[in-house]
């Protein structure tokens, strides 16, 4: 069984936050939620089609989209994919 990852979430200056700041374990403050959503973003969905997949409505997508949007000071779905890349949280869905 895989071991699951740690990120170092870091604050404005770009320096690692302390751990009990950290609040998922995740980059940028990313919500599980949203790390889900950004992995099917990644793979090339569109907002219905990652609504479909969650079980959530196309409006509670799109705002997990604005939130990733904020959190990785990012503008498009590209930037977000290649984000997710760099991460190595591309291709992970929530089955995985």
């Amino acid at each position: 069984m895989e071991k699951a990852r740690k990120f170092k979430q870091l604050n404005e200056s770009g320096k690692p936050l302390p751990e009990e700041k950290c609040k998922h374990g995740f980059p940028a403050g990313l919500t599980p939620r949203e790390v889900e959503v950004l992995a099917l973003i990644a793979t090339g969905m569109t907002n219905a089609e990652i609504a479909d997949s969650l079980f959530i409505s196309p409006h509670t997508v799109k705002n997990h989209v604005t939130n990733i949007y904020k959190k990785l000071q990012v503008e498009d779905r590209t930037q977000i994919a290649l984000w997710a890349i760099a991460y190595g949280l591309a291709g992970e869905t929530p089955s995985d």
